[in-house]
């Protein structure tokens, strides 16, 4: 029987859960949780494991853990909540969205949405919210580019985002504030259809457009399919590429030998995107589901279970990562699972490590006194995700 007391949904818990999760690892790598009714993985070759083996651990519920009953598309599956041999062809399909050629043409974008939010920023004075000002802007201005939203829409856009990602919460919000998720899906979700009716009838060379007309092996996808990969599309480019960027600059503000390498050398800039991402990862943890019993480590998973993988926990762990919880940029990084692993592997992954490569390159040589104000990070209340809820700073 372990000894180990493993809580995530305790705020002290949730401020600083590493050393939580090296107890696991130790102590007790499969460990069931009172409180959510799951067990959790925290080693790295388990966690990488359950990615490889989707015969017995399923993403079937995913969506369904994250948005409930206010899932945006119910009528199909979503390619996260797939397994293979299903979620194959539709794959192929939907990576057509995220052809090289639409990469090369959002890249000058992106340098545009930065320094523009950068230009409003300077011209408010000389402390801001990196989080709430910059970060959380970025992904969202370069997803809505991606997508092809019109800029009437941007400020709507913004807002019905913000509601959806809230939708992870829904269990402590308040009557009126699921409501009011549930209308915005409902206008994210009517925007989007018009937009993908707009490009079948006149198709450009933006991420809906190659969507609409993909074609593998025969298969197409259906208009009801496309507006679900928009919007799994939207919803992952738009809040783990916010954490990472504010998480970054957090890193480099607690590290300043570090700071000051990577403004000297930007070209580090995409070191110090993997290495945050395998030391504080923006996504804690993964939802599965156990197709069959499962023993392992001696502790039998039930079948239909709840599995989490702890992605967090294996991207600091010292069977694979050695000194984990140091931050160091010029680490082989690579292999964390951020971004997950094998067919689930994150197909915006590219586009969301230069996004965050490109924003913290422009602050850097903007903003080379930048600083944070306070010396604790008021870090998000959250089972799910990694990142500052504010981060304070000068410049």
């Amino acid at each position: 029987m372990s000894t180990v007391d493993f809580d995530p949904t305790r705020r002290d818990v949730q401020l600083n859960p590493y050393p939580h999760y090296r107890r696991l690892r130790d102590a007790a790598p499969v460990y069931y949780i009172p409180a959510l009714g799951a067990y959790a993985l925290t080693r790295y070759e388990d966690c990488k494991n359950t990615f490889l083996h989707p015969e017995l651990y399923s993403a079937k519920d995913f969506i369904k853990q994250a948005f409930g009953d206010l899932d945006p598309v119910p009528e199909v599956p979503s390619i996260i909540a797939m397994d293979p041999p299903a979620h194959t062809p539709l794959r192929k399909l939907a990576g057509q969205g995220f052809l090289p050629s639409i990469m090369r043409e959002l890249e000058p974008k992106i340098h545009v949405i930065v320094n523009s939010l950068l230009d409003d920023i300077e011209a408010r004075g000389r402390e801001f919210d990196f989080v709430n000002d910059f970060a959380a802007y970025v992904p969202v201005s370069v997803t809505a580019e991606l997508i092809g939203v019109d800029k009437r829409q941007r400020e709507n856009f913004k807002i019905w985002t913000a509601d959806l990602l809230n939708a992870a919460n829904r269990a402590s919000l308040s009557d009126s504030e699921v409501a009011r998720i549930r209308t915005s899906v409902t206008e994210l979700r009517t925007y989007l259809e018009g937009v993908i009716e707009e490009r079948r009838r006149t198709p450009a060379d933006d991420f809906i457009s190659h969507l609409v007309k993909a074609e593998a092996d025969g298969d197409v996808l259906s208009s009801i399919q496309v507006l679900s990969i928009a919007i799994l599309t939207h919803f992952g480019g738009s809040e783990t590429p916010s954490h990472l960027i504010s998480s970054a600059l957090n890193a480099l503000c607690e590290n300043p030998a570090t700071m000051e390498e990577v403004r000297g050398t930007p070209e580090l800039s995409a070191n110090l995107v993997e290495e945050t991402l395998r030391y504080w990862s923006p996504v804690n943890l993964v939802f599965q589901t156990a197709t069959q019993d499962i023993t392992l480590h001696q502790t039998r998973i039930p079948k239909d279970a709840y599995v989490l993988s702890y992605i967090s926990s294996a991207n600091r762990d010292e069977r694979r990562f050695p000194d984990p919880d140091r931050f160091d940029i010029h680490r082989d990084a690579h292999g964390h699972l951020s971004f997950a692993h094998g067919p689930h592997y994150c197909p915006g992954a590219g586009m969301g490590k230069r996004m965050a490569s490109i924003a913290l390159e422009a602050v850097l040589a903007r903003m080379p006194k930048i600083r944070k104000v306070a010396s604790e990070t008021d870090w998000l209340p959250s089972l799910w995700v990694r990142g500052a809820r504010t981060l304070r700073v000068q410049y």
